[in-house]
């Protein structure tokens, strides 16, 4: 089963483009490591996800936000080609992807989760992202 057209997710999708270097670093900061909440969140999103037969859906999510973090790109006054100064931008997608992904993976099963669960999952991308 394939899930509906998501304006949330495409927007989550197209801010990921606008993203600096601090954003990015913010998140990553924001993202932690071991959070019980979190761990929980993910694992009512497997048993979602092995319910509703998303997991097509959820390899999608995953494969944009990973080929998001590895993609070599250009910070804003670089030349096209110059790789080796896009690997600060590479390393702080990489080191913000966790957060991005657990933001998509929220937005992508909406309301399937519980409010505590959505919130686990939405908490770095919204305490840094929110209202800017």
């Amino acid at each position: 089963m394939t899930t509906a057209p998501n304006p949330e997710l495409d927007a989550l999708y197209a801010r990921l483009r606008r993203l600096d270097p601090g954003d990015l670093l913010a998140l990553a900061g924001a993202y932690g490591a071991n959070d019980p909440a979190r761990e929980a969140a993910w694992q009512a999103v497997h048993g979602i996800v092995a319910a509703g037969h998303l997991e097509g859906d959820l390899d999608r999510v995953r494969a944009t936000v990973g080929t998001w973090a590895a993609r070599v790109g250009s910070i804003a006054g670089q030349q096209i080609g110059s790789a080796m100064g896009d690997q600060p931008m590479t390393d702080a997608r990489r080191a913000a992807a966790p957060a991005v992904l657990d933001a998509a993976v929220a937005l992508l099963l909406g309301d399937r989760l519980t409010a505590a669960d959505r919130t686990a999952l939405l908490r770095p991308w919204e305490s840094v992202l929110d209202g800017s």
